[in-house]
């Protein structure tokens, strides 16, 4: 999945359960920011305030660092369920570490999460929690088993979902998956199952008192305007925008907040929390050389006397203990 579940969809789910505007914004904040969290950085080094946090993701799924594989079935392809019915595959083959929708593990690890009562924490298992259904079927280490028929197939990493680009993540899209008996995959179905099971979860962390019937009919009212929003289906991504600008209507509404839901910065914790001092080329950049500059840039706590409460000291803690 990526921003249009992780963040937009994220957000509504967890209003829609019962959080204010505030902690449903921390918890969709957190789950995507699981994506964003790709770079190391080291805080006030030398010093007594110093800090170096984990990464969640690499720079890109489709060139993943060998050193790097846990990061995948811990935050993006939490093993599930070998024997599952959507598993199965024209080769029978079957894999230890396959990912299926809505698994026991990773059900433990968000009830783990949520036990806890951190929002950074339940944000960053939601992304794993909502990527069983996106990246079902795909393990999260370098495998054969990924192998895909398409045009990246053959070029791309066997890890993860790399051979099939990013045709799983997008919402709107309904792409073929030769290694299956049924070969349709309806992301859109798919995600909606994800946000009614995401719902349903945190309904009851929310009101434990609360009736089934009474869960029932907040999924339903979900489904329903998830659907409305997300839209008809687009293989292009063309009408990406359109979908983004609904979603942020529909936070407006009655049941979801009733405030306007800000567009995603990636930006926002960092800057909120730390001093940059660049040297050379910015390290932070898009910029491919930015990566082969030898200077590095200097980073501190813009207030180290309150560091421990930023929202970006707190994401980046509940990473090393969802890990």
């Amino acid at each position: 999945m990526d921003i249009e579940f992780h963040y937009y969809m994220t957000y509504l789910v967890a209003a829609k359960s019962g959080f204010g505007p505030g902690d449903a914004f921390t918890i969709a904040y957190s789950s995507q920011y699981v994506d964003d969290n790709d770079m190391i950085f080291e805080i006030d080094k030398g010093k007594e305030s110093a800090y170096r946090n984990y990464i969640s993701q690499t720079l890109n799924i489709l060139k993943p660092k060998g050193k790097l594989f846990r990061i995948y079935p811990l935050f993006h392809f939490i093993p599930g369920e070998p024997m599952s019915q959507t598993a199965w595959r024209k080769d029978g083959k079957m894999h230890w570490l396959n990912t299926t929708p809505n698994s026991e593990n990773a059900n433990l690890i968000f009830d783990k999460a949520l036990a806890s009562e951190n929002l950074y924490r339940i944000g960053i298992a939601a992304h794993g929690y909502a990527d069983t259904w996106a990246h079902q079927n795909f393990v999260g280490y370098f495998d054969g088993f990924n192998a895909v028929a398409s045009p990246l197939g053959t070029a791309a990493p066997r890890i993860g979902h790399a051979g099939a680009g990013h045709d799983p993540d997008r919402p709107g899209l309904v792409w073929q998956d030769t290694r299956l008996l049924n070969e349709a995959v309806d992301n859109k179905k798919l995600f909606l199952e994800a946000a009614e099971q995401m719902l349903r979860k945190l309904v009851r962390y929310v009101d434990p008192t609360v009736s089934e019937k009474g869960v029932g009919e907040k999924a339903a009212e979900l489904r329903k305007d998830l659907d409305w929003a997300m839209g008809e289906r687009d293989q292009t991504n063309r009408y990406r925008n359109d979908r983004i600008s609904r979603y942020r209507n529909l936070a407006a509404r009655t049941g979801y907040g009733e405030l306007p839901l800000p567009k995603y910065n990636p930006n926002l914790w960092f800057s909120e929390a730390i001093s940059e001092s660049v040297r050379g080329l910015r390290n932070r950049s898009s910029f491919a050389l930015a990566r082969l500059d030898p200077l590095t840039d200097v980073y501190s706590w813009k207030n180290k006397e309150d560091y421990h409460n930023t929202s970006w000291y707190r994401f980046q803690q509940a990473v090393k203990d969802h890990q």
